[in-house]
């Protein structure tokens, strides 16, 4: 029974780390003085995946034939769900910026954090809070915003279910408790 417990909070940890991970490391190609695709301290974010999604079929018990088709819908979902989150993460962290950009504040046009690109909606949106635009332009981006993530949320639970046909009811079962259907 401990043994169990132990195996899903790991493969938890394991699929969360698949999904923020590598785009904590993510780069742009010239930013870093010839180290290719690697992150701080050689860490290669594509290996990490790589290692992780062989974790995640072995905790499944899929089969090579059955990972096939298994892989690609559970990319799929994952990457889905990242897009979900994405314009949440680090929300709290406007609240900690100085006005006006600085340190911390304006990321120069670079996208949002852990190289993840800003979805457009949100960036109007922040642009328009920053230039302290009038309320029925406020309006209208947050009405933007909150489609645009309505749209991802739908996109997401399309991926979800696109998955659960594939699985049997145990690797369902394994894949809600690591919070991905």
């Amino acid at each position: 029974m401990k043994s169990n417990m132990l195996k899903r909070g790991l493969f938890a940890v394991l699929a969360a780390g698949m999904m923020v991970l590598p785009q904590a490391f993510a780069q742009n190609q010239g930013g870093r003085g010839g180290r290719g695709g690697r992150g701080p301290g050689n860490f290669d974010p594509a290996q990490f995946r790589q290692r992780i999604m062989e974790r995640i079929q072995e905790n499944l018990g899929a089969t090579d034939e059955e990972w096939k088709v298994i892989e690609p819908l559970l990319t799929d979902v994952m990457e889905k769900q990242r897009a979900v989150t994405g314009s949440r993460m680090g929300g709290l962290g406007m609240f900690f910026r100085p006005p006006g950009g600085g340190p911390g504040g304006d990321r120069g046009g670079r996208g949002s954090r852990f190289g993840r690109p800003q979805d457009p909606a949100v960036a109007a949106l922040q642009e328009a809070i920053e230039k302290k635009a009038p309320a029925s332009e406020l309006k209208a981006k947050i009405a933007a915003v909150r489609e645009a993530r309505e749209k991802a949320r739908k996109e997401l639970e399309a991926a979800q279910e696109k998955l659960r046909a594939v699985l049997t009811l145990e690797q369902e079962a394994k894949l809600t408790l690591a919070g991905l259907l």
